[in-house]
């Protein structure tokens, strides 16, 4: 069965993109995702990958790094686009589809660019 969000929230083309994500996240080698492939270099990967803007901010309490599914500047002023996340913190299953409107409270809080991302992943990641 599809839900009322698979069938008429998410436009067809985001529930691609969350196939495609999800396919790209499950080939990157274990050994790497438990040892150091953050949320910060996985998003930016997956983002590169599906032509997707990466935002840097908190997931709850946590540092985060996400992809959204539209240019915020295509967003209407009061509503932002909805959320690929590759990397969600403390959930499964890893890669989800977000519509923020019914995220209440707001999980997702925009933050400033990371300076910390490590290159060398991004680059193991690009190589595959």
């Amino acid at each position: 069965m599809k839900s009322y969000f698979e069938s008429e929230v998410f436009a067809a083309s985001e529930i691609r993109m969350l196939q495609l994500a999800t396919q790209i996240v499950a080939d990157v080698p274990s050994a790497i995702r438990g040892k150091g492939v953050r949320c910060h270099e996985l998003a930016r990967y997956v983002g590169e990958r599906l032509g997707l803007e990466v935002q840097d901010g908190i997931f709850g309490f946590v540092e985060h790094s996400w992809l959204w599914t539209k240019p915020l500047e295509e967003r209407l002023p009061w509503r932002l686009p909805n959320i690929l996340d590759v990397y969600v913190p403390g959930q499964v299953p890893q890669v989800q589809l977000v519509h923020l409107a019914t995220s209440l409270p707001m999980p997702y809080r925009r933050g400033e660019p990371r300076t910390d991302i490590r290159q060398d992943v991004l680059a193991f990641l690009r190589e595959r």
